[in-house]
């Protein structure tokens, strides 16, 4: 990679468009990617790409992907396809040059929108050469060079990782938000003061036992857009104002829904169903239930049980068996314990629990009663 003066210079550079953005589409060798990578030219901005573990605070990527591909650039049977760097303008000084048809760097770094564990692999068999390898760094790949500004990036994530080889839906719908449920989800865990990053994984679908999250951001999206339906654009604020208030009240009378400490959010894991997934699903759609019912949110205090008897969540609520959400499962030492089954139809089932215990109507019932008023 040539230099002039104190500036990068990288040529020949072919100018393209995408996303209605000017891009430039040049080759570097691997070399040139590897020490860029380890001096800092090239960086991970975890905001914009896969993010950190929340648990362990270390980047996610798959370990597994890079060595796998790292063997397939020293068998060189590797299928790459095109990198992508971006050099946002409000904090390098990088542009085209048409004089010389180059691309000069004159200050700031590149992040990656995409392509992270390609980068990482190709660090890698670089410095695999000095163990031995036969790898040969003046390879070249190819590279789409960005100028756009950080907030642009999540939408070049998005586009990338959510066909084909994709990130975790709940990263990319976090990042970049389609339609108005995973907006109106989007700003409802930004603004509840119960839920936000502290409560809500925003980086992977799953949570760890070690996650004291309540819920993955793709449950409480995929939630209210099945609760509410495909929403108007014009609807959003009002459904999110609305669920701000039933948030607000269903946690007063669930605690266990605020944050908690680790070992209290295990507890109520092993003895209720009031934090599951499942449980998530069946909040907000009785949340659309009763939204187009008019219900008040005072109905909501049903949702406890009176002092002195069993918490209607409770694991053990025989309730649950007898509608086929939990059914009893061996356990690895033997015993029968009780498993909770996360499908469709216990997510109907745990609805319609959540909708009779305040006394509306079942699905299936306020669908005849509607269809009796019409006729």
């Amino acid at each position: 990679m040539p230099t002039i003066g104190l500036s990068t210079s990288i040529a020949p550079v072919l100018v393209s468009h995408d996303k209605g953005e000017e891009v430039y589409d040049v080759v570097v060798s691997a070399r040139d990617i590897a020490r860029m990578f380890t001096h800092g030219l090239i960086q991970i901005d975890d905001e914009h790409q896969r993010g950190k573990n929340s648990v362990t605070g270390k980047q996610v990527y798959k370990q597994q992907k890079v060595e796998r591909w790292t063997e397939q650039l020293l068998k060189d049977e590797h299928v790459f396809g095109q990198l992508t760097w971006n050099f946002r303008p409000e904090e390098t000084d990088a542009t085209y040059d048409p004089d010389q048809e180059a691309f000069v760097i004159r200050s700031g770094s590149a992040t990656l929108p995409d392509s992270a564990h390609r980068h990482r692999s190709i660090v890698n068999a670089v410095e695999s050469i000095e163990r031995g390898s036969t790898f040969d760094p003046n390879m070249v790949f190819s590279v789409r060079i960005w100028r756009v500004p950080a907030s642009a990036e999540s939408e070049i994530f998005y586009g990338m990782n959510q066909e084909g080889d994709k990130a975790d839906a709940t990263r990319s719908k976090y990042l970049m938000q389609r339609n108005p449920g995973e907006r109106v989800a989007r700003e409802l865990v930004r603004r509840s003061d119960h839920l936000t990053e502290d409560n809500v994984e925003v980086v992977s679908n799953t949570l760890s036992a070690r996650n004291p999250r309540l819920a993955a951001f793709n449950t409480v999206s995929k939630a209210i857009e099945g609760a509410f339906g495909e929403m108007a654009v014009e609807d959003e604020t009002e459904t999110l104002v609305y669920l701000l208030n039933f948030w607000d009240r269903l946690v007063s009378v669930r605690p266990e829904l605020q944050l908690l400490p680790l070992p209290e959010r295990q507890k109520v894991r092993r003895e209720s169903l009031s934090a599951s997934a499942l449980a998530i699903h069946g909040y907000f759609s009785l949340a659309g239930r009763m939204h187009a019912a008019e219900e008040p949110l005072e109905s909501l205090e049903k949702l406890t049980a009176p002092e002195g008897e069993e918490d209607f969540m409770a694991l053990s609520n025989p309730e649950w068996q007898e509608r086929g959400i939990v059914v009893p499962a061996e356990r690895r030492n033997g015993e029968i314990g009780l498993s909770v089954r996360n499908a469709l139809q216990t997510r109907r089932a745990m609805a319609d629990a959540l909708a009779d215990r305040i006394g509306l109507p079942a699905r299936g019932q306020r669908d005849l009663e509607t269809q009796l008023a019409i006729a």
